[in-house]
């Protein structure tokens, strides 16, 4: 053997899926898992070296001996229909079988070739697998994720999975695929979402306390429905908030409450949340907490890669940016900072009765809106200055 080849082959030795299923596996369990496998780099009547390769690395992932390589290479060039339906008979009703199916697709694929032999043994495997479509469907679509590593896909599909849902695969059967190729699982705003968080601003011409004094520009308009269920499904997926045992949206920390839906148009079907009709979309959005105002301005901060933080907190009722502006001109909202407190990031305005919200006081001196859900307040969002560098 070339040094090149061994060291190719030491390499391989020390490469291995820390936390594949098949670990806890019984021994014989494993053999049938790998036969299976073999099988489907033998179809083109050659196991290329880097078919070997994988075959190696899911080895030394069970613990098994690495000269058992040589056995697998010889089932899959002679196989025995009984230990096939052993296999079958093996994996049929357990989870195991997802991790067969993947892991038969990137072999199939390791040598750049999927071609449609493999793909129909594949086929076969999921029919006596006795795979619903629906399973396929996702199996086929989870092994485009992994084969080309997209992180912002698999975020997506597993983020949003928790012991209340009822996906058919679960992001724990697939933890040794997301360590093995280091796939960052982020979330990326799609291009329709980036267009609907543009947010339309004015400069304000008036010094009213510390708005004029911190602002550089204000919303014209108050938060829409639309831009919330984008900012819902980011930190939803990222489990920063789930639902209580009463459908309410909750911190996932504190578990405390920071939206009830049934006092907005969103809805939360299909494992997302989405605006109830596209006559709401560009209506205010109400229902929430400032504590999740405040997650708001914070995330979008992040993603827009600008400061922003609450400006205020309006009526239910849409109001024309001219009367907006007057209630500011005309010292209508509540500066519950006094003077010595300058740096405001929210006023409290007139235009809503007093009843609709409470103001709680923070340590003792800074006063807060406290967590009130309504369905006659929204709020808008001012951008700050940049910092000099």
């Amino acid at each position: 053997m070339s040094v090149l080849g061994l060291l190719k082959k030491v390499k391989v030795q020390t490469l291995s899926f820390e936390k594949h299923p098949c670990r806890e596996l019984e021994q014989e369990e494993m053999i049938h898992y790998l036969n299976g496998l073999a099988l489907i780099t033998n179809e083109d009547g050659t196991i290329c070296e880097k078919e070997q390769e994988y075959l190696s690395i899911l080895i030394n992932s069970f613990g098994l001996s690495e000269e058992m390589l040589e056995t697998f290479i010889g089932f899959a060039q002679n196989p025995d229909e009984k230990r096939i339906l052993d296999m079958m008979q093996s994996f049929m009703n357990r989870e195991i079988k997802y991790n067969f199916i993947i892991d038969a697709m990137l072999i199939a694929s390791v040598d750049g070739n999927f071609d449609e032999k493999e793909d129909a043994i594949i086929a076969e495997y999921l029919e006596m697998f006795k795979m619903t479509k629906a399973e396929e469907q996702d199996l086929r679509h989870l092994y485009e994720m992994f084969h080309t590593q997209n992180g912002n896909a698999l975020y997506r599909y597993f983020g949003k999975q928790d012991k209340y849902d009822t996906f058919l695969i679960k992001k724990e059967l697939f933890e040794y695929l997301l360590d093995y190729y280091h796939i960052d699982m982020a979330y990326e705003l799609k291009e329709e979402e980036k267009r609907v968080l543009a947010l339309e601003l004015f400069k304000p011409t008036f010094q009213q306390g510390s708005l004029g004094k911190n602002a550089t520009e204000i919303m014209t308009k108050p938060v829409s429905h639309a831009q919330f269920c984008i900012f819902l499904n980011s930190v939803y997926l990222a489990k920063e908030i789930e639902f209580n045992g009463e459908g309410k949206l909750v911190d996932s920390q504190s578990k405390d409450v920071v939206m009830d839906l049934d006092l907005s148009e969103i809805v939360f079907k299909n494992n997302a949340f989405r605006v109830m009709s596209l006559e709401n979309e560009e209506k205010r959005i109400t229902g929430m907490t400032y504590v999740l105002v405040r997650i708001f301005a914070q995330w979008l901060s992040k993603y827009n890669k600008e400061e922003y933080q609450i400006a205020s907190f309006d009526g239910a009722y849409n109001i024309s940016m001219s009367a907006f502006t007057k209630t500011l001109k005309d010292e209508f909202l509540f500066n519950y900072y006094q003077s010595s407190y300058s740096k405001v990031n929210f006023y409290i305005g007139k235009i809503y009765n007093s009843n609709m919200l409470t103001v709680d006081r923070d340590n003792g001196s800074h006063p807060i809106v406290g967590n009130v859900l309504s369905k006659k307040v929204s709020f808008r969002l001012m951008k700050l200055p940049k910092k000099a560098e």
